[in-house]
Order: C-alpha cells, then sequence, then structure tokens
C-alpha cells in the first residue's frame, strides 16, 4: 500500500496521519512521540501483511515487462489507483472532503515530520493531489518520482513503458486484499486497546 491506503487506515483507526505515512520515510522509531509511534508501527504491520498476502504474490508472479523482484513497488501505488477508483466501496466520506482532512491532518503535524514528509506536505498544500492518484497520470508521475530519487529507479521504466496493463493486473489483487486488510487492521487495534486497558 502506499500513501493514500496508509492515510485511509489512518482515518479508520483514528491514528496519526502522519505516523501511518513515516514507515516509507527515514526516521529513529526511538526518537518518535507515542501516536507517531502508534501509525508507524501500524505501518509496518500493514507492509508485513500486504507483502505476504497472496494476492500480493498472484500480483508479483504476473507476466510482463518489468522484473518480478520490483513489482511490488508498482503494486503499491497501483493499489492506490484502484482504492480511489473503488473509493465509495470503503469509504462513507465523499472523496474531495477525505482528500481535505487527510490533508488538514498532515499539517497539523508538518513540523514533527522528517525533511522529505515536509516537503511533500507542503506540495501538497500548494495543491493536494491525492485524488490524482486515482489517475494513469497520477499513477506515472509518482514512479517517476520513485525513479528519481532510488539509484535502482531505471528498473521501473519497464512497468512505466506499459503502465496501463500493469494497473489492470493489479486491479483484481487489489479486490482480494483490500478487504481483508481492513480486517487485519481492525483486529490489529484490537489488540492494542486489550494491551492498553491490561495496562
Amino acid at each position: 500500500m502506499n500513501y493514500f491506503a496508509h492515510l485511509h487506515i489512518a482515518s479508520l483507526t483514528h491514528t496519526s496521519w502522519v505516523g501511518n505515512l513515516l514507515g516509507d520515510f527515514p526516521v529513529d522509531a526511538a526518537q518518535l512521540d507515542a501516536d507517531l509511534l502508534m501509525g508507524w508501527r501500524l505501518h509496518q504491520k500493514v507492509d508485513v501483511m500486504v507483502d505476504q498476502h497472496d494476492a500480493s504474490v498472484q500480483f508479483r508472479s504476473m507476466p510482463r515487462k518489468g522484473r518480478r523482484r520490483f513489482a511490488g513497488i508498482v503494486q503499491d501505488i497501483a493499489m492506490d489507483y484502484w482504492l480511489i477508483q473503488y473509493w465509495e466501496r470503503f469509504s462513507q466520506t465523499p472523496l474531495d472532503v477525505f482528500c481535505h482532512q487527510a490533508l488538514t491532518g498532515l499539517v497539523r503535524d508538518k513540523e514533527r515530520s522528517p525533511e522529505r514528509l515536509k516537503n511533500m506536505i507542503s506540495s501538497l498544500e500548494k495543491e493536494n493531489w491525492l485524488s490524482n492518484l486515482g489517475t494513469v497520470d497520477g499513477v506515472e508521475k509518482a514512479l517517476f518520482s520513485i525513479m528519481r530519487r532510488w539509484r535502482h529507479g531505471e528498473h521501473l521504466k519497464a512497468f512505466v513503458d506499459d503502465l496501463e496493463p500493469v494497473i489492470e493486473q493489479a486491479r483484481l489483487p487489489f479486490l482480494s486484499l483490500y478487504p481483508d486488510l481492513l480486517a487485519f487492521v481492525n483486529e490489529e487495534m484490537k489488540k492494542a486497546e486489550a494491551t492498553h486497558s491490561l495496562g
């Protein structure tokens, strides 16, 4: 899952918007405030669950030009695309309202964010592009952003060259995976609440 899905999970679990994105940014978890740490931990658990899910294994094994080793990166972004396409199935909040809520929450904790996340939030303040992640152009821009800053970025070019079929390949895996992910997150929050009450 990429930014949009982690923000959706933050809204469902009433955990920190910034905290739920921190798993994609370099941080020292030991230095995080308690609310950010909870979001960071949830992000880590989500990533592990998604990576191990049968639908993710299926997506990574599909025939395509891009190397299987890097398909998980593309899957995360394509899953955001499909979450936005199927938004009304998973949320009663209108998409534009949710994007505004997410931006407001991120700006609130902007100064507690690492520099690269601060820059991303500043970009969202100028133009809230979250809903654009549900377009082919938005997926392409997200991949090019990774390609620019990642030393192995050239390996994603094959996916970009065949982008629309690759996005379509993620549709059924997303529909299989995302309900399971939300159920998983719900159980994790119940466990956290039970632990807190015992403490």
